[in-house]
């Protein structure tokens, strides 16, 4: 990864600023969004990304620590996901996301059983907290 680090560094601009933008949690909530308010479904296991996160992490601070990049600025912030039915976020789970949420069956069960006690305008959403650092070439 140091190595991409180095590419990376070559193919900058001068003043150019490389951009680390990535999910950075290890648990994220899966809610039910309806007139009525928010409701809880379930806390869904993200922390398969964790050791890919550490990897980066440790990467960057090698780059640092040779003089490549110097972090400038690093904040956190969440982004959601929304779908409109149980369905639609299963069709969305095995297209994008199996690999980086495990979602048990009893959640999605628990997200149905809540999904039926709310009107027609119900919604589920998932929070995801990101990780946003930037660091100038140097």
């Amino acid at each position: 990864m140091v190595h991409a680090l180095h590419e990376a560094r070559r193919v900058l601009v001068p003043q150019g600023i490389l951009i680390d933008l990535r999910p950075y949690c290890v648990e994220a909530p899966l809610e039910l969004s309806s007139e009525e308010g928010m409701e809880s479904v379930a806390l869904l296991d993200t922390s398969s990304s964790k050791p890919d996160d550490l990897a980066a992490d440790k990467a960057m601070e090698s780059a640092a620590l040779v003089g490549i990049f110097k972090e400038l600025k690093s904040e956190y912030f969440y982004y959601a996901y929304y779908w409109n039915s149980v369905e639609d976020m299963m069709l969305d789970y095995d297209e994008k996301w199996k690999d980086d949420i495990v979602l048990p069956k009893k959640v999605v069960q628990r997200a149905s059983s809540l999904y039926k006690k709310h009107p027609a305008h119900a919604r589920l959403r998932i929070r995801i907290r990101a990780k946003l650092v930037l660091y100038p070439k140097q």
